[in-house]
């Protein structure tokens, strides 16, 4: 059985993100879809409902026997999200817009990051090729 470090982040407007490291998959539930939800469910903070949920997807694949979240426990975190807390396992997290222009002078300044920042920049690899990127000084290739 493999382990995989799992990542879900989100960020109001935006919607989330999910990323799983091994093998290597990302998938998002757009602010569109969440919003949809929301009108389907008056009352119901979209983003909330999903953080929960996530959260308690990820305990109950840990691997860890009773670790699942009770509905208690999901409805707490829900209403932390709705409360608009910051919950968060990560080290660090930074989520911001990024513009094109430049792109590929700052790049070039920003060692170890040259490769993963060539990935996602504006010519990365086009949309559906999904590789991870390495974090040195050469460029970065797809598998």
């Amino acid at each position: 059985m493999t382990n995989s470090a799992f990542y879900i982040i989100g960020k109001r407007g935006s919607g989330v993100l999910f990323v799983r490291t091994t093998p290597l998959r990302v998938a998002s539930v757009s602010h569109k879809a969440i919003t949809a939800y929301e009108a389907e469910h008056p009352g119901v903070d979209g983003y909330a409902r999903v953080a929960a949920a996530a959260k308690s997807m990820l305990l109950s694949q840990d691997g860890q026997p009773d670790s699942e979240l009770d509905e208690v426990q999901i409805q707490g975190i829900e209403a932390l999200i709705a409360g608009r807390a910051v919950v968060s396992e990560a080290d660090f997290a930074f989520v911001g817009e990024v513009t094109d222009a430049g792109w590929d002078f700052n790049r070039k300044s920003q060692s170890p990051l040259e490769g993963a920042l060539q990935a996602v920049g504006p010519s990365g690899a086009s949309a559906g090729e999904l590789f991870e990127a390495i974090l040195f000084d050469t460029p970065n290739t797809a598998p």
